[in-house]
């Protein structure tokens, strides 16, 4: 598989937000007076946005134009690293919060508010110029994403014409988030059917734009990233439309009795190829928000620190975030580039902040489970 010397480049990538005049201190962390009015955000690049446009509306009302907010974009499971010892008051997450990551909370003694806050749909995208697909439809079963991402693929898929025997004769070239990102847990549960399932031999990054700007440069690129990063990016990528059937798949035979081969040796069930054309969905707010968008549609969170919700700012700003003025504003949310949640699902966060509901309402174990199943458990761990 070719690298650019710019994917080759692994730099870490920070970005921050700050709302009012004075730069957050790096030492300003939950443990701050009670009148302390700077707020510490880190975590999930695809929740960022979020918050950031939030604080941006919290800054111009009366209660929010002296807070300093912080938002830094480490990937979600980096952002829990530092909520979970105390050093942030808020973490963004693209995820469920996982057991590691409840015990080690529970272990400094930190208690957390889970905020179910939008919809997402994951998006795998191209160059607005790609030569991938030949004149075929842009589309990909879910087979196929298997077959391209899953760890087998490592040193053996370089060609897109191993993927299916029509696509381009071409080398490949594979980005995506970071092992850190709550996006790569949960595409590879989805695709591969374990979070940590990924070839390794791809650029992975939680700089979502930098992964559109070189997808868009390269006719024989694919990445993915949240939908908010592919709608403001449609000047240099397209998506990829999604078919969410496993069975279909259009490979070489020897290439499928290879990937097999190394599957059987990681004791997974075969795939097999099957025809048929290709018929996808595109992401979209329609096919995102009435759940057509199978299987990348998924909920984003955002974690409280309890003891942070008792500083009136933090109390402040959770409530402007969770209220029809930011978050819960579908306006306010299609011009950011997410889905509000269902009433039910506001009702429920609000409950939770509102009682300071702690815990997770998905016990750490977030796999396998269905939109519905999402739905009803997280009503019910809220109380609401």
């Amino acid at each position: 598989m070719k690298f650019s010397a710019s994917l080759v480049r692994r730099a870490s990538f920070v970005a921050l937000l700050v709302v009012g005049s004075v730069v957050l201190s790096a030492f300003a962390q939950p443990g701050a007076p009670g009148d302390s009015k700077t707020i510490l955000i880190d975590g999930s690049s695809t929740v960022a946005p979020i918050s950031k446009a939030v604080a941006e509306a919290f800054s111009k009302t009366a209660e929010g134009r002296d807070v300093r907010i912080t938002v830094g974009v480490s990937g979600t499971s980096g952002g829990f690293r530092r909520f979970t010892a105390g050093e942030t008051d808020v973490s963004n997450a693209s995820r469920a919060i996982k057991k590691s990551e409840i015990d080690a909370a529970a272990k400094n003694n930190i208690e957390y508010i889970e905020l179910l806050i939008a919809l997402d749909g994951i998006t795998v995208a191209v160059s607005r110029t790609t030569q991938i697909f030949g004149t075929a439809p842009v589309c990909l079963t879910v087979g196929e994403l298997n077959l391209l991402w899953a760890r087998e693929a490592e040193g053996y898929i370089k060609k897109w014409n191993q993927v299916r025997s029509t696509l381009a004769n071409a080398d490949i070239t594979l980005s995506g988030a970071a092992s850190t990102s709550g996006t790569f847990d949960f595409f590879n549960d989805a695709v591969n059917g374990a979070e940590k399932d990924s070839r390794p031999d791809y650029f992975g990054t939680e700089d979502d734009q930098l992964l559109a700007k070189q997808t868009g440069d390269n006719p024989f690129a694919m990445t993915y990233f949240g939908f908010a990063f592919f709608l403001h990016n449609t000047r240099l990528v397209q998506a990829v439309a999604i078919d969410p059937r496993r069975d279909l798949i259009n490979a070489p035979a020897e290439v499928l009795a290879e990937i097999n081969r190394r599957r059987a040796v990681n004791k997974k069930q075969p795939l097999t190829n099957g025809g048929g054309e290709c018929k996808g969905v595109l992401p979209s707010v329609e096919t995102i928000e009435g759940f057509a968008y199978k299987p990348l549609t998924r909920p984003l969170f955002i974690y409280a620190n309890k003891k942070s919700g008792e500083r009136p700012t933090v109390d402040a700003y959770m409530k402007f975030y969770l209220s029809e003025r930011s978050a819960f504003n579908r306006e306010f949310m299609l011009d950011v580039g997410y889905l509000p949640i269902t009433r039910g699902l506001q009702a429920a966060a609000v409950t939770c902040w509102t009682k300071r509901k702690t815990g997770s309402a998905f016990g750490g174990d977030f796999g396998g489970l269905t939109l519905r199943d999402i739905n009803d458990k997280y009503i019910k761990h809220c109380g609401s």
